[in-house]
């Protein structure tokens, strides 16, 4: 009895956690629908360009210049920063990592020439609650995001792929200064948190990098820097600047093919005009 009990611990002990098991309809992992104006077209400029950089995300990636309104102004960071590099945004606003592995799957890789870099940002929304009926564990949106890798890599292997760990969100006790305010649940952030620090287990330093630029919008005491993100979870246009900047070393190195560490972290640097 006492070694069936062993043998029992330690097969427990050997199971990762990071171990998985079919996805079914819900999971951050599974493929969700969400068909619109915006996804038939980003299909048709996929099948009818050439991109050599994709931006794949959720509202933090749609508005660097294509969400409109007092994200007007952000097509300069676009223009400056991505542009020049033969970009497309497959940014999607309110998106989650199933709804983002559907449009992936359905055209939105068809790519006739592989592109060279594709950079991930997705995930933050399969943890709020506030917003949401059905959110993920930190575990589950691992297995989202890395579902999304996944079908990159096979439907595009000469493809380099740089995951950003997750952005970080603002709780109750902060304030933004662009309405509306996104103050978000104890659970919730540490949930990004979690979730985003998981995301750095798919780096291989092949094909697969893993960026966390997270400190770029937080003040010394930990809080976020309104200046930078002024609704606690979206950049300004000084933090979607910021974010471009901290990025772009990378980038480069990545579309010229050249050696990157796999896992990186971006420390802050204190800037007087920006605030960080």
């Amino acid at each position: 009895m006492i070694r069936i009990f062993t043998a029992l611990l330690i097969l427990a002990s050997s199971v990762s956690p990071f171990s998985e098991t079919k996805p079914k309809p819900g999971d951050a992992n599974f493929p969700s629908p969400t068909p619109n104006a915006r996804h038939n077209a980003k299909v048709l400029a996929v099948k009818n360009k050439h991109y050599d950089l994709v931006l794949i995300g959720d509202s933090i990636t749609h508005t660097i210049g294509e969400l409109g309104g007092k994200y007007k102004p952000f097509k300069s960071v676009w223009e400056k920063y991505y542009a020049p590099h033969n970009a497309i945004n497959l940014g999607y606003n309110g998106y989650r990592t199933e709804q983002i592995l559907w449009n992936l799957q359905n055209g939105e890789l068809d790519f006739k020439a592989s592109p060279k870099v594709a950079m991930i940002l997705i995930g933050t929304n399969n943890s709020d609650d506030r917003n949401y009926k059905k959110t993920h564990t930190a575990k589950e949106i691992f297995l989202g995001t890395k579902a999304i890798v996944e079908l990159i890599k096979t439907r595009h292997p000469a493809t380099k792929i740089l995951v950003l760990r997750l952005f970080p969100r603002g709780g109750d006790n902060q304030k933004g200064i662009s309405a509306p305010d996104f103050n978000s649940s104890r659970k919730c952030i540490e949930t990004c948190q979690k979730a985003g620090e998981m995301t750095k287990e798919l780096a291989d330093g092949k094909q697969v990098f893993w960026l966390d630029i997270n400190e770029i919008f937080l003040l010394p005491d930990g809080k976020i820097n309104t200046n930078l993100m002024w609704d606690l979870l979206h950049p300004s246009l000084a933090g979607a600047e910021a974010w471009a900047k901290a990025v772009s070393p990378t980038i480069l190195k990545l579309l010229k093919n050249e050696k990157v560490n796999s896992i990186q972290t971006i420390k802050r640097i204190q800037d007087p005009k920006q605030g960080y």
